[in-house]
């Protein structure tokens, strides 16, 4: 999709429920996921080819794998990091939810904590 048109989806979700931030950060988030796997945005040729062979014959990862959100939101963040369009939907979100600049040094430090906190693909 177009980022103008994923933009306007981002923006209505927005304004369909103002006081609901954190169902607004999860949908948004989803949105963009979606828009790095549609773009075919891999790391180390191994998250989206192995989702892929995984969701369709789920061998060695049970349901649960695909539907973590940590895991999701690092594969958006970093999407962001190489992707100029998910970048500018992760900051249009980003600046709404969390009332702060997404720069490339909040973008890396979300990723470390991630990391951190033991989220891998």
């Amino acid at each position: 999709m177009e980022r103008n048109h994923v933009m306007a989806i981002i923006a209505n979700i927005a304004m369909d429920a103002p006081e609901d931030i954190n169902s607004f950060y999860e949908s948004s988030m989803g949105i963009i996921h979606y828009e790095a796997v549609e773009r075919k945005i891999e790391f180390d040729g191994y998250f989206r080819t192995k989702w892929e062979i995984e969701a369709e014959n789920v061998m060695s990862f049970n349901q649960e794998y695909f539907e973590d959100k940590d895991r999701g939101n690092l594969y958006v963040f970093l999407s962001a990091t190489v992707n100029k369009d998910i970048f500018d939907l992760l900051h249009y979100v980003w600046s709404l939810v969390k009332n702060e600049d997404l720069t490339a040094n909040v973008l890396h430090r979300e990723i470390y904590l991630l990391k951190e906190k033991g989220v891998r693909f």
